[in-house]
């Protein structure tokens, strides 16, 4: 594997935002201490001043109107980022109209991609040799800027997100905050023998318990991971980190 040059950002999108790259800057999305109540108020006064409704809009949206319908009744503590850019995209609106999130200014950063990750199959957690490293350039919150990292997508069950070829960004827990509902997150499997395996899932809590859903079209990938219930020869199952956005590479 031989990638040369930085890439560029066109075709960049992160979980706090939609991005386009113009010029040299670059728009994000701050997350702002909104409580679930406070989103859901603010969804709700949307829909009314839009005349929306709910089962309408998520259809013409292509989101579950489940999705919608239980977070406004407060059934769950929030929608997905993605989803928030599918519902203004049908009203003709930028995201954070939605969620409340205000924008903030960014510059693009240089990031290594230096491993992949296997979407929806747990596959070992490996490094790859520092000869087959390669940058890309993307616009990534400031607060995340010295703790961001990269990852290659492979395989096809989150292919509804991230096709064959993405690349990932993302940072560890530690360095941003505790996972929630609707995060796409990096996920790491701690077998008995010591070996660790990475994938990619998205995290729902239902009832108030998480679950790591796979978003793929592929009918072998549709079932959820317990990360509460390790299977036989798995230790734990760790969230490892959070993922603020991903870069769709174009041959041009």
């Amino acid at each position: 594997m031989n990638h040369v040059g930085s890439q560029s950002t066109y075709g960049c999108a992160f979980q706090e935002q939609k991005h386009i790259r113009m010029g040299f800057y670059s728009v994000s999305r701050r997350r702002m201490a909104l409580s679930p109540d406070q989103k859901r108020d603010l969804l709700r006064k949307f829909m009314l001043d839009r005349r929306l409704r709910p089962g309408t809009w998520a259809k013409e949206a292509g989101v579950g109107k489940n999705s919608l319908y239980n977070f406004l009744n407060g059934h769950s503590d929030g929608l997905d980022l993605r989803t928030y850019a599918k519902l203004a995209r049908v009203a003709g609106v930028p995201s954070w109209e939605l969620s409340g999130e205000k924008p903030e200014i960014t510059k693009p950063v240089e990031i290594i991609v230096a491993g992949h990750v296997q979407a929806g199959d747990f596959r070992e957690a490996v490094e790859w040799d520092r000869e087959d490293w390669y940058p890309v350039d993307v616009p990534v919150p400031n607060r995340f800027k010295r703790h961001a990292k990269a990852l290659e997508v492979r395989g096809s069950s989150m292919d509804r997100e991230y096709r064959e070829g993405a690349i990932v960004i993302w940072v560890d827990v530690l360095d941003a905050r505790p996972p929630r509902d609707g995060d796409h997150v990096i996920v790491y499997s701690h077998a008995d023998d010591g070996l660790i395996e990475a994938t990619v899932k998205l995290l729902r809590e239902i009832d108030g318990k998480p679950w790591l859903w796979p978003q793929s079209n592929d009918p072998e990938h549709q079932a959820p991971i317990d990360p509460r219930n390790p299977p036989a020869g798995v230790n734990t199952i760790e969230i490892k980190g959070l993922v603020v956005g991903d870069y769709r590479p174009r041959v041009v």
